[in-house]
C-alpha cells in the first residue's frame, strides 16, 4: 500500500533568477536523495510561482536576488536565508578599452557615458536584454551582477568586474506555510554546505558574529564560573 503523503511530498521544484547556476546543488541532491526527483527552472520573478503546500504547482524553494544592504531578516511573505554577495560587473561594447583590464574601479570610469541604470532585481530578463543591446551598440556602459552578465553570453559585449558600486546578494527562500518541510530543509542545508548525516537544522539562519566586547565579556564569565569556590573556616554555612 502506498503512503499518500510520500507521493505528494516526494519531489522538489526549484526556481532561480538569471545568473544562478544550481547544477552543483542539484547533483548533490540526487546523490543524497536518489528517490526524490528534483527539477529547476529559471524565472524572472520566481516568487510569483512559490508553492504554499507540498505537491502544489509552483516552486518549493527559490533563489532570489536582493540588495546587499537589505536587512538579514526575511522579507514579508517569505522565509529566507542570505547566501552570498555577488561580484558586480561593468558591460561595454566589445571594442571598448575596458577590455584591456582584468577589473576596474568605479572611479576609473569617470567621464564615461552610462545608460540609465537597470535594476537587476526588479527588471524582467527582456528589459535587461534590451539594455545590453544598447551596450553592444556603443550607446553607453551598464552595471549588472557579474553572474547575470555572464549568463547572457554576448560576444559583442565585454564584461569586467567592477568595485565601488552597490552590490547585490543572493538568498534562498520558501513560503512561510512550508516552515519545517523536511525536503526544503534538506535542500537548503545542501546549498549552505551541510554535509550528509549532520543534524543541524538546514533552515536555521547563520549565527550573527559577536563583537569584541561581547567576546571579552563571555570569556570573563567563563573564567568566573571555573574559579574555585571559597572553602574552609571563612566559608559561610547555610
Amino acid at each position: 500500500m502506498n503512503d499518500d503523503s510520500d507521493s505528494v511530498a516526494g519531489r522538489l521544484a526549484v526556481g532561480y533568477v538569471p545568473g544562478v547556476q544550481p547544477d552543483k546543488w542539484l547533483t548533490r541532491w540526487r546523490e543524497r536523495n536518489p528517490g526524490v526527483p528534483v527539477s529547476a527552472r529559471r524565472a524572472g520573478d520566481p516568487r510569483a510561482e512559490l508553492a504554499d503546500s507540498a505537491g502544489a504547482d509552483g516552486f518549493d524553494v527559490i533563489f532570489v536576488r536582493e540588495p546587499d544592504d537589505a536587512p538579514r531578516s526575511a522579507p514579508p511573505g517569505l522565509l529566507r536565508v542570505p547566501l552570498y554577495t555577488e561580484t558586480m560587473a561593468v558591460l561595454a561594447e566589445k571594442d571598448h578599452e575596458l577590455g584591456a583590464f582584468d577589473s576596474v574601479a568605479a572611479a576609473d570610469l569617470d567621464g564615461e557615458h552610462w545608460l540609465e541604470p537597470v535594476d537587476p532585481i526588479g527588471a524582467t530578463p527582456d528589459e535587461v536584454s534590451a539594455a545590453v543591446d544598447l551596450v553592444a551598440a556603443g550607446v553607453g556602459l551598464l552595471v549588472l551582477p557579474l553572474p547575470y552578465a555572464r549568463s547572457l553570453s554576448r560576444r559583442d559585449v565585454v564584461v569586467r568586474p567592477v568595485e565601488g558600486v552597490p552590490a547585490t546578494r543572493m538568498g534562498i527562500a520558501w513560503s512561510p506555510a512550508r516552515e519545517g518541510d523536511e525536503l526544503i530543509d534538506e535542500f537548503v542545508g545542501i546549498v549552505r554546505g551541510r554535509r550528509a548525516g549532520t543534524s543541524r537544522g538546514a533552515g536555521e539562519p547563520p549565527r550573527e558574529k559577536r563583537t569584541a566586547r561581547e567576546k571579552t565579556a563571555a570569556k570573563a564569565k567563563s573564567r568566573a564560573e571555573r574559579a574555585p569556590k571559597p572553602t574552609g573556616r571563612g566559608a559561610r554555612r547555610r
